[in-house]
């Protein structure tokens, strides 16, 4: 069997925490080692997870910007909304869908500020989409918080 992604990055903790931690001949090394293995088992989550999560948090925007598109009123932030829409990563690598989400969630923070404004003036519409938005970066953050023993 030949481990792949992140069976075989926990397969490097496991070899650290019970092979090279307990070999260390100092303190200092033996704790720089268990952070490894700490800040490994996360990457091992995200190369799991990364681009489930970034693929899903795209789709679930898109209703979101759609909605906020038909009242905002800033023409600006309208044609970001466009592009946005319109973006496609140019593949299913992890660093392409990472740059068109930290387009879309730049975008994001500016139109739910723009949202916020429009709710604090009385706009009816701006209530459920300041709603969604809310459910969106609660979600955001399940979706990348991670699971660690430390």
């Amino acid at each position: 069997m030949i481990p792949r992604g992140s069976e075989a990055i926990r397969h490097l903790v496991t070899r650290v925490a019970q092979d090279l931690i307990p070999k260390a001949h100092d303190a200092y090394t033996a704790t720089d080692l268990g952070y490894f293995t700490v800040l490994m088992g996360l990457i091992a989550q995200d190369y799991d997870r990364a681009a489930e999560v970034l693929v899903s948090e795209h789709a679930a925007l898109q209703p979101i910007l759609r909605e906020a598109a038909l009242h905002i009123d800033d023409a600006d932030l309208k044609e970001r909304i466009a592009k946005a829409l319109a973006a496609e990563a140019p593949s299913l690598r992890v660093s392409d869908l990472t740059a068109r989400s930290d387009v879309t969630l730049k975008l994001l923070i500016d139109l739910h500020a723009a949202v916020e404004a429009a709710e604090a003036g009385g706009a009816d519409w701006a209530r459920t989409v300041n709603d969604e938005i809310w459910r969106f970066l609660e979600a955001h953050v399940t979706a990348h918080a991670y699971e660690a023993a430390l």
